[in-house]
């Protein structure tokens, strides 16, 4: 097998996987961490081993949170790029140590969070740098080399601060972040790909995991996929219905035993996990018992929790996202696509399974059954999405160094042309701050991204020598309601009254949401222009010595040959699943003959029949079918013929795996089917010929695959 030395990972809240592109069976595969349960993601934990005084990730980090809840940090996503409030003041034990959140006059005051953890305070950049470099050592392993490169997916509705530090944390884990990809958008490559659509579509990507949640609505056609607009909350998803769960079964609690937890953070800890247990059970079954023999091993308690009561405590949470669901349909409706438009709802994210959120979604939408599409598994498509966007991108070809960034030009040009087009937009309005605390828009929300943008009409308020251009990430009408980015200082100019100090403003954003502003001074012809670096960012003089230190105290396992990983397990036949937990994906529908991704790696087709002897392509068997005029039979890729006319689109993958594959296999059957179909397109069949053709060119290109093995 050959798998692309970039990576796709899926950071997630509470799980995260990890995919990478498959050339042997083009497409993108999840890669199974072989110390944890296979076929399943890694929960996005990080503990503190005790026994060695290592920094571990995954499913031993959280067996070992009811043991250790002060040194276990779970979803840490939620806290990147973010500033201390009033509710995580408390959570990291930092009221009076550190500020919240606080508007003033121009913007707002805060600092940024800093977790409790092995004695010390960390950045959310260095402990999700902790699940990345797990994810990096999860593919090492399986892969056989050293893994320098990947493409990280974030929610859609992150903002600049969050996506800066998610690049500081993959810095940080030894990993340069090629592209940062809409988790949404991500879903939606993969299942275009999967699906080979060929006419436009348009998605509404309902996308609930363990602690985020987004909603984007998207076109799709063929590989090309615009998004159209975004929302979503970074506080929603199923760590919230686990939460409700742990409220619900401590208020059931005799009350010796509830006052016993409420003061126990371990005990709290231990009600959590058997609340997200029974929230499983209860995807599957109409009720779930919850016993407690933590509390009291002589006669533990035991609840009856029913789907029912479960719904309930849910149900305003999934309306919440709704909310989001109809803000996502009137950005959309501004740019002319409208609900009425939608022609299906992809499910993405554990949480989906709970099916009360399929209920809701048809009671919304006021659709059958069919409207809402979960064919894939929810748990790996974006992971499997950010792998094959992860395709188009060189590996770095120096040693890793957290100062010196790849060059960009290390791009893949016939991949990123098979890949296709990805239309991103900003999920947020870019703006400045003016006279009366007012911002200004300078870049609108859902504006598709490369963009730059210059608008004038700004001055001076009065005789200064100084001026400051704030700028502002949000949709409120005042600075406070909004995400202050940075500060463009203007000056020393010379005294003038008002209006007399011209400015223009240029805001230009890449593909990865990353702000340039320059504000140009018309009067002196000057330009003033910023990248900021914000307060919740890792400085850049502190890289090498943070990236240095999270590596010492990481729990790393050195990578492994690729001949010495066992082989995968048998694939297990897919049942009932439930909100939170990984499962095994179901297995792919089989092709005729084809190996079969199970999660791992791809499973050998059972032998052939033995086949007569095959002549000598110079002496190849006439053809047991009449050949069209012209036709050539070849008997290896150097006989080939070339379409002189365009490929239709639902021909188009089945002639381009055809022909890679004869390119490394020759097989004159196969390239006889080959040029029996182009030789029909070059001389315009009609379209049931075509089909019969295109037909025969998949079966005898599945037999070939079999044959080579």
């Amino acid at each position: 097998m050959s798998f692309h030395p970039v990576i796709g990972i899926d950071l997630g809240t509470t799980y995260s996987a990890v995919a990478a592109w498959d050339s042997d069976l083009e497409q993108a595969v999840i890669i199974p961490d072989r110390l944890e349960t296979p076929g399943s993601p890694t929960p996005s934990v990080v503990s503190l081993d005790r026994s060695t005084n290592r920094v571990i990730v995954g499913v031993a980090a959280k067996r070992n949170l009811p043991y250790d809840p002060a040194n276990t940090v779970l979803e840490i996503k939620r806290e990147m790029g973010e500033v201390f409030r009033e509710d995580t003041l408390d959570k990291y034990r930092a009221r009076g140590v550190y500020r919240p959140f606080e508007p003033v006059e121009g913007g707002y005051e805060g600092d940024p969070v800093m977790v409790p953890f092995c004695n010390e305070r960390f950045r959310p950049q260095e402990i999700s740098a902790f699940i990345l470099r797990k994810m990096k050592g999860v593919a090492e392993a399986h892969l056989g080399q050293e893994v320098r490169d990947a493409v990280i997916t974030v929610p859609a509705y992150f903002t600049a601060k969050q996506r800066k530090a998610t690049e500081d944390a993959a810095l940080l884990a030894g990993l340069y972040p090629r592209q940062l990809i809409p988790e949404p958008t991500a879903a939606a490559i993969c299942y275009g790909a999967d699906q080979h659509a060929s006419e436009r579509r348009i998605y509404l990507v309902y996308d609930l995991g363990g602690g985020t949640f987004d909603v984007s609505i998207i076109a799709a056609e063929l590989n090309n996929v615009d998004v159209v607009a975004t929302s979503g909350d970074p506080r929603l998803g199923g760590a919230d219905f686990d939460e409700a769960i742990t409220k619900w079964a401590t208020s059931q609690l005799p009350p010796e035993l509830r006052s016993l937890v409420e003061g126990d953070e371990r005990l709290k800890a231990i009600i959590r996990g058997h609340a997200e247990a029974a929230k499983i059970e209860l995807s599957t079954y109409p009720e779930t018992k919850i016993i407690l023999p933590e509390l009291r091993p002589e006669a533990p308690p035991v609840l009856d929790l029913s789907r029912e009561v479960f719904v309930s405590l849910i149900d305003d949470l999934l309306g919440k996202s709704l909310s989001y669901v109809d803000n996502a349909i009137q950005r959309a409706e501004k740019k002319g696509t409208t609900r009425d438009q939608v022609d299906a709802i992809l499910l993405v994210g554990g949480s989906v399974r709970i099916p009360r959120v399929k209920e809701r979604l048809l009671e919304y939408f006021e659709r059958d059954e069919d409207f809402v599409q979960s064919d894939l598994d929810p748990d790996a498509v974006v992971a499997r999405g950010a792998g094959r966007v992860a395709m188009k991108f060189h590996p770095t070809p120096h040693e890793f160094d957290v100062t010196n960034l790849p060059d960009q030009t290390l791009v893949d040009l016939d991949a990123e042309e098979e890949l296709g087009t990805h239309q991103l937009i900003t999920e947020h309005s870019l703006g400045v701050g003016v006279q009366d605390n007012r911002v200004v828009r300078i870049v609108e929300a859902s504006t598709h991204i490369p963009v730059s943008v210059r608008r004038g009409g700004f001055a001076n308020p009065g005789p200064v020598s100084d001026l400051e251009a704030r700028v502002f990430q949000g949709e409120g009408e005042f600075t406070w309601e909004n995400d202050l980015l940075g500060i463009v200082h203007l000056g020393p100019m010379e005294p003038k009254s008002e209006g007399f100090h011209k400015f223009e403003i240029s805001f230009a954003l890449d593909v990865n949401g990353t702000l340039a502003v320059t504000v140009h001074h018309l009067n002196e012809g000057k330009d003033y222009t910023e990248r900021f670096e914000e307060k919740t960012a890792v400085a850049a003089s502190d890289l090498s010595r943070m990236y240095e230190k999270i590596k010492a105290m990481y729990g790393e396992v050195e990578p492994v040959a690729e001949a010495e990983i066992p082989p995968p397990p048998p694939p297990v036949p897919p049942g009932p699943a439930a909100a939170g937990e990984p499962v095994p994906a179901p297995p792919a529908p089989p092709e005729p003959a084809q190996p079969q991704p199970t999660g791992a790696e791809p499973v050998p087709a059972p032998p052939a029949p033995p086949q007569p002897p095959q002549p000598e392509a110079a002496e190849a068997a006439p053809a047991t079918t009449p050949e069209a005029p012209g036709e050539t039979r070849a008997g290896d890729h150097q006989d080939l013929l070339e379409p002189t006319a365009e490929v239709p689109a639902d021909f188009n993958r089945i002639v381009r795996r055809a022909k890679k594959h004869l390119l490394r296999n020759p097989d004159p059957e196969l390239a006889h089917a080959f040029n029996r179909f182009i030789t029909a397109l070059n001389a315009g069949e009609e379209r049931e010929e075509m089909e019969d053709l295109g037909d025969d060119l998949e079966d005898a290109y599945f037999d070939s695959r079999s044959r080579s093995g």
